[in-house]
């Protein structure tokens, strides 16, 4: 899920995680785990760090592959708690309305329960230059290049975290609650989507079912905007048809995108004022410094700012350091949100057709963000500019 604060979901991040917070951050999510089960048998043709890296996560996936359950015999369960088995009831209903309504991939998602004696699934790095508003991106198989990297220790992700810090990049770290394998292994409904509100939870399964549905290859900020938008959206639709237009998970739920549009606004404008500094090539201290007038005064014009959300979903953001890995993150579910919304709105608010726009853009081959400018009139999209 989105994150909240600054780190985006472990390749597998909204796609989007505080680190360790009171509060589950509303990011994820990783892809790591997708591929460190699918090049396993290609371990040995890797050099030997990114063989260990990959059997670290093959190891930690298997392990939640053997503690899955099957939501039936959970839902079966007297030893269950009836907050889990609510949970199960309500994740499967929103994965159906998807499938059905939306026309989401039919896969074997959420068929299955793992419970976790730890409040995150696995915790995720992200980097950037200090200087250029680029993120660092990592390559693997099936994916292709990625801006962030995840773990199942936070140790190690802190290490990582260390020697990219070591090498002059901004970094930032965070625990984040679910990720997708993008329909490769069936992805479980984890214990830890309990310390989500009630209305968060049908977005963050539409959201990782969008992932499995389109995933396109070295396009990750299209691709978590885009699962942002289709997550928020029909998770809305999804709790107006299942509770009432009027309920209060309803309206909690609307005032939290209300809340997404206005976060991505903001994170919009301060990369905006970043990406000018830094095109003056002024010398590198003299830029750092402006760089830090820069956070100093939109981090004041924040505080302002939430006094205005409905809900406290940016405490964390607020709290923490800000950098440049921080910004990319958060502008990595959030920026494009407004261009989503013109298209969905230039096909008649019907997401089934925006869903099935991307997948025929697919098809032919043709740029996501291309397509979406040619059927929208932009001009352009937070994630085109953040590519270059």
């Amino acid at each position: 899920r989105p994150p909240r604060s600054g780190a985006s979901g472990p390749p597998v991040t909204r796609e989007s995680a505080r680190p360790d917070s009171k509060r589950p951050p509303r990011a994820r999510r990783a892809v790591p785990a997708v591929i460190a089960v699918a090049v396993l048998g290609a371990l040995a043709a890797l050099p030997a760090c990114p063989a260990l890296y990959l059997m670290h996560l093959g190891i930690g996936q298997a392990r939640i592959l053997l503690a899955r359950r099957d939501v039936t015999q959970v839902l079966g369960d007297p030893s269950a708690s009836q907050k889990e088995k609510s949970l199960i009831r309500l994740a499967r209903e929103a994965k159906r309305y998807g499938e059905e309504q939306i026309g989401l991939r039919r896969t074997h998602n959420f068929d299955t329960y793992v419970r976790l004696d730890r409040k995150v699934v696995c915790w995720v790095v992200s980097a950037a230059e200090r200087t250029r508003l680029e993120a660092y991106h990592w390559w693997f198989p099936v994916v292709g290049t990625v801006p962030y990297k995840g773990y199942f220790a936070r140790p190690r992700a802190d290490e990582e975290a260390r020697r990219l810090s070591g090498e002059g990049y901004d970094t930032t770290v965070g625990g984040v609650a679910a990720y997708s394998t993008l329909g490769w292994f069936g992805d479980p409904i984890f214990s830890t989507f309990l310390r989500y509100p009630e209305a968060e939870i049908p977005e963050l399964i539409l959201h990782e079912l969008t992932h499995a549905t389109l995933f396109l290859k070295g396009e990750v900020d299209f691709d978590e905007g885009f699962a942002t938008f289709v997550g928020n959206t029909a998770g809305l639709a999804f709790l107006a048809r299942r509770f009432g237009p009027d309920d209060r998970r309803v309206r909690e739920a609307r005032a939290r995108i209300a809340d997404d549009v206005a976060f991505g606004a903001f994170i919009e404008k301060v990369s905006r004022r970043l990406e000018a500094l830094y095109a003056r090539k002024l010398p590198e201290r003299e830029t750092l410094a402006r760089r830090e007038e820069i956070f100093r005064e939109e981090k004041r014009a924040f505080e302002d700012m939430k006094k205005g959300f409905s809900m406290p979903l940016y405490e964390d953001f607020a709290r923490q350091e800000w950098n440049n890995a921080v910004i990319l993150a958060n502008r990595r579910y959030y920026g494009d949100l407004p261009a989503f919304e013109r298209l969905y709105e230039a096909k008649g608010r019907d997401l089934r057709k925006v869903v099935a726009f991307f997948l025929d853009a697919q098809k032919r081959g043709e740029d996501p963000r291309s397509a979406l400018r040619r059927a929208t009139g932009a001009a352009g999209t937070a994630s085109q500019a953040e590519a270059g």
